[in-house]
């Protein structure tokens, strides 16, 4: 009885674990691949919060005086300049990556839509090299989820500052 019961758990086990390992292994290239944070339900997440994100990219984008000035220069004045970049979290964690998107201007500070500055266009290797830089320094974050697994996944952002006098309130 000993026997039949020890050959009975060995079977269920060893089905369990075969089952598991096959799960694991057609999973592998749904996990495998990169996803958009922003369509994520459990997306990264910067450990200390958006804010502390944001401050943590004012300072350390070297290339804020270089678009802030060409922009003043250009007359882009009285109005949003946003940097877009994007870059991967890992599943562990770490940024990597990184890619200068493009400059965009809008007159809201909350607007979606932003019109691109196409006088930028020639500094976008420059703009990339200060961008890959940046995300270089970035600390480990908090890697996204999907269905409880840590995945790799593609994050869009953008640094954004009010170039003129007396920004408008909200």
């Amino acid at each position: 009885m000993k026997r039949i019961v020890f050959c009975l758990l060995v079977i269920i086990s060893t089905n369990a674990i075969a089952q598991k390992s096959f799960e694991t292994e057609d999973n592998r290239g749904i996990y495998s691949q990169i996803f958009d944070a922003a369509t994520m339900q459990k997306p990264p997440v910067y450990p200390f919060g958006t804010d502390s994100c944001k401050r943590f990219y004012f300072n350390h984008f070297a290339g804020f005086d270089t678009v802030l000035s060409k922009a003043v220069q250009k007359g882009d004045t009285a109005t949003f300049i946003r940097v877009y970049f994007s870059f991967v979290v890992d599943s562990k964690g770490t940024p990597y990556d990184a890619r200068f998107e493009r400059v965009a201007s809008t007159p809201s500070y909350k607007t979606k839509d932003a019109k691109t500055i196409k006088y930028f266009n020639e500094d976008k290797k420059y703009l990339d090299k200060l961008i890959k830089e940046m995300v270089s320094k970035m600390i480990i974050w908090k890697p996204g989820l999907y269905n409880d697994v840590r995945v790799e996944a593609k994050v869009d952002d953008f640094i954004q500052f009010w170039v003129g006098i007396n920004p408008p309130q909200g």
